[in-house]
């Protein structure tokens, strides 16, 4: 079995597992492996988070962003524990559905 990547018809790139012998053009058939679906991401507890700490760092404007040192980084603190958890709902998930639960 190997990994092969393709980009689906909605242009999202995508892996899946294909027997070695099969040709690349079998991968959209092939057994997704990939990321979690970024769907499941809790959009609007993100939004919230993210309106909150440019609220707590006053930035208000380009320019209260481009004179802090800290730029956007809050934010992408906030992108990255959103990201992890739904990392951890998935695995958790994965694990259940292999166990039988």
């Amino acid at each position: 079995m190997r990994i092969v990547n393709f980009t689906d018809e909605k242009g999202y790139l995508r892996a899946s597992l294909i027997k070695d012998d099969d040709p690349d053009s079998m991968a959209k058939y092939g057994v997704p492996v990939g990321i979690p679906d970024l769907e499941e991401l809790d959009w609007d507890g993100f939004k919230r988070d993210l309106h909150n700490s440019l609220m707590q760092e006053k930035f208000y404007t380009m320019k209260d962003v481009m004179s802090s040192g800290k730029a956007f980084a809050p934010a992408m603190t906030i992108l990255k524990r959103h990201l992890a958890e739904l990392y951890l709902s998935e695995s958790v998930t994965t694990q259940d559905k292999s166990s039988g639960g």
